[in-house]
């Protein structure tokens, strides 16, 4: 499956901030909103991600980070995608390079982000229609 065709499913809401955002404000958006990761926006281009983990990790570093702009926090090196890319090789990525949030862009412009828990429950309904179709026809058989 395509990854807009997941995007269709789910819907593409994002959530986006700028680098200059407090780290606060982010984890406000991620608590409020019950996700995981916010897309760190300059001038509409991908900059940056900043997840759940990205702040953690800032707890080790320092003694507060309410008051942390998000570029020093975030990722800055960020894995994209198109919607045209398939499920499996974005879900093989995502497990091979330890991330869980994938922007998806069209012309350089952010329109959507996947999860690593969108991408498997996709993969997860399509195993099991596809079990059901084949213990469909080996009863269909005998």
């Amino acid at each position: 499956m395509l990854i807009r065709d997941i995007l269709k499913k789910k819907g593409s809401k994002t959530y986006t901030a700028s680098k200059e955002a407090k780290i606060v404000d982010i984890a406000h958006i991620l608590s409020k909103e019950n996700i995981g990761a916010v897309v760190i926006l300059e001038k509409e281009k991908v900059v940056g991600i900043l997840s759940e983990r990205d702040i953690v990790r800032g707890f080790t570093q320092k003694k507060s980070v309410r008051n942390t702009r998000a570029e020093e926090l975030m990722t800055k090196n960020v894995f994209t995608c198109s919607a045209e890319d398939n499920n499996e090789d974005l879900l093989t990525l995502m497990v091979t390079k330890h991330f869980r949030h994938l922007p998806v862009l069209d012309k350089d412009k952010l329109v959507g982000v996947v999860s690593i828990g969108d991408l498997v429950k996709d993969r997860t309904k399509r195993l099991k229609k596809e079990i059901d179709q084949l213990k469909s026809y080996v009863t269909k058989s005998y």
